[in-house]
């Protein structure tokens, strides 16, 4: 099997954005997107995806963590290509289990609602995802993306 990986240029930033590519002509290719670095990546990303595998669509678009430097050029990547698997992670769904951590300052909703106000990319991404029918999958240590673990 073949692998190509491709890490593309992110800015001044230490967020990432990574495309792999891996299978072969019998069996057919599948394609990653991890990380979109910063809102302005996501023209790398597209142009490169656009130049180096055309007709394609990305199998799986990973979020490795849910700064807004790794997160927020996936959203204009979204917005062009399909994508079937999206593999994040989305905090408000936990604030149940750590809502006691925050001694009576929040109710669950008002945790939830703060948690989405500080990370308008993340539900941005999650909004796209859903609307163009991509299957939302945890990512946690352990989880089995494509051939990657």
């Amino acid at each position: 099997m073949d692998y190509t990986i491709d890490f593309l240029p992110v800015g001044d930033s230490y967020g990432d954005a990574i495309v792999v590519k891996y299978g072969d002509a019998e069996n057919g290719c599948l394609l990653h997107v991890v990380d979109g670095g910063r809102k302005d990546t996501a023209q790398t990303i597209i142009g490169h995806l656009d130049s180096y595998y055309p007709g394609l669509y990305i199998n799986h678009m990973v979020l490795s963590h849910a700064d807004n430097d790794h997160a927020c050029g996936l959203v204009g990547v979204l917005k062009k290509f399909r994508v079937a698997n999206l593999w994040m992670n989305r905090p408000w769904l936990y604030a149940g289990q750590v809502l006691h951590h925050f001694h009576g300052n929040f109710t669950l909703q008002g945790l939830i609602d703060d948690i989405k106000g500080r990370h308008p990319y993340l539900v941005e991404i999650e909004e796209l995802a859903q609307a163009q029918g991509t299957v939302i999958h945890e990512v946690f240590q352990g989880a089995r993306i494509g051939d990657f673990v």
